[in-house]
């Protein structure tokens, strides 16, 4: 516990430096060096995240039915993983992808926010994104690559950004559900429609199954595959921050502020999706990531917005100090392991000192 504490403490305090003096004539941005740190904790962790074992014996060949299993993942991550192999470093394959995760969102938020600090707070503490990102971890790094490529919707770049959607189908195959956010930027904000989306996304999930599975058969095998809870806790809380926002959708309409609408859309669709699809365990969440993502720069962006959003941003950093604890004791009390405790570096390690799955 005392690594997350000081993993917090970090994350809550170097944004807040400005140019941090690391020797005579070297300086780094504080907010750099935050997102240096998330990069390393993410890059030395062992056997942290649900999926890491599965990876890791994927790395080390280890498995029954081995070429059933590695066959199964798509093309690029698949060969990520035999090279990890080949040249005999497992943990090459975490790091990789908590760079490229890191370093996407890291771009992003800098390029984009209106809070740099409150973005890289949410981003860390809210549980679908950070601390998921350490188990699902190529469709996070897809997330991550799309999240980025907010820069080529605002630019309408159609073909950038459909190049890249496919591309990111060799990662992850689920990449395509993000395809639709393209087309919600430069929407303007339809009442009653957003209304309409909030409340359909309660009583919606037998409608938005059947289309899933006429879109694809690999789509409802991994519909299928998915239980769990789904992050129900997490759900109720995003539902109550989207009841909490369709005031700013009544009353803060710009034309010309296409980045707010945008934001706005993207929470209320994604939260449709997850809403919606809750009842498949965790594919609601995972099926709106691509859209929840953006609450990242939504809530920073009412800075512009709101008199007292000094009030806003304080409670939220409340509220995200808050979750990150909380997801620490949830996540101590699961059924077949803690995926965060105790957080261990892969330095020394092997196959023998994973946690027991009971």
């Amino acid at each position: 516990m005392l690594v997350y504490i000081i993993f917090i403490l970090l994350v809550f305090t170097l944004p807040l430096l400005g140019r941090i003096k690391l020797i005579e004539g070297v300086k780094i941005y504080g907010y750099t060096a935050t997102f240096i740190v998330i990069f390393i904790f993410c890059a030395l962790r062992f056997d942290v995240g649900y999926d890491y074992s599965m990876y890791y014996g994927l790395i080390e060949g280890g498995f029954k039915f081995f070429d059933n299993q590695i066959n199964r993942i798509e093309f690029l991550s698949r060969q990520l993983i035999l090279f990890s192999n080949f040249i005999g470093f497992y943990q090459f394959f975490f790091i990789v992808s908590s760079f490229v995760i890191t370093y996407f969102f890291y771009k992003t938020i800098k390029e984009n926010s209106f809070d740099k600090w409150l973005s890289t707070l949410i981003f860390v503490c809210f549980p679908i994104f950070f601390f998921v990102s350490l188990s699902v971890v190529r469709q996070y790094i897809v997330v991550a690559i799309l999240f980025f490529s907010f820069r080529f919707i605002k630019k309408r770049k159609f073909w950038s950004y459909l190049i890249i959607v496919s591309l990111c189908g060799l990662i992850h195959k689920s990449s395509f559900f993000a395809l639709p956010i393209y087309f919600l930027y430069g929407s303007f904000l339809n009442r009653k429609v957003i209304v309409l989306v909030y409340v359909l996304g309660f009583f919606s999930s037998e409608v938005l199954a059947f289309f899933i599975r006429i879109l694809s058969e690999k789509y409802t095998d991994y519909l299928g595959q998915i239980t769990g809870e789904g992050g129900n806790l997490m759900l109720i809380f995003f539902q109550f921050l989207g009841l909490s926002l369709l005031p700013f959708v009544y009353n803060f309409r710009d034309k010309n502020d296409k980045d707010f609408d945008f934001y706005l859309l993207t929470f209320y669709v994604g939260l449709f999706i997850w809403s919606s699809l809750s009842k498949f365990g965790h594919a609601g969440f995972r099926g709106g990531l691509y859209y929840m993502c953006f609450t990242i720069l939504l809530i920073p962006h009412l800075k512009n917005k709101v008199k007292e959003y000094k009030i806003i941003r304080s409670t939220m950093a409340i509220v995200c100090f808050l979750f990150f604890f909380i997801n620490l004791y949830i996540g101590s009390k699961h059924k077949i392991k803690d995926s965060n405790l105790p957080y261990q570096t892969f330095f020394y390690k092997s196959n023998k000192d994973f946690k027991p799955n009971d």
